[in-house]
């Protein structure tokens, strides 16, 4: 992904952010369902590419347990903001990167 686009993609998503799921307010199980059928054990590591305001990382979390490892990338640090305002941050870990360049 060229910096050009990079910078479109944090500013398209980072003035969004604030209000992003109550665009989509019906997504959760959705996200609940789509978890369910990775073939996550307890214990696994899981990363959520692209994971926005997190919305994921609580039944990601659920599958692997307590032992598992869960890691939340975006690009966007306004994304990741809110995911920790909403405690999301306790089912894993927050990390801003870009997912095309992972440290």
């Amino acid at each position: 992904m060229s910096e050009e686009t990079r910078q479109a993609v944090r500013e398209f998503f980072g003035s969004r952010a604030a209000g992003w799921e109550d665009r989509f307010p019906g997504d959760q199980p959705r996200y609940d369902a789509a978890t369910g059928v990775l073939g996550l054990r307890p214990g696994d590591q899981v990363l959520d590419a692209g994971c926005g305001t997190g919305r994921a990382l609580a039944p990601l979390r659920e599958r692997v347990g307590p032992r598992g490892r869960v890691l939340g990338v975006d690009l966007t640090p306004e994304m990741l903001r809110e995911a920790a305002a909403k405690g999301r941050a306790r089912y894993g870990a927050l990390v801003l990167a870009d997912v095309a360049r992972l440290p």
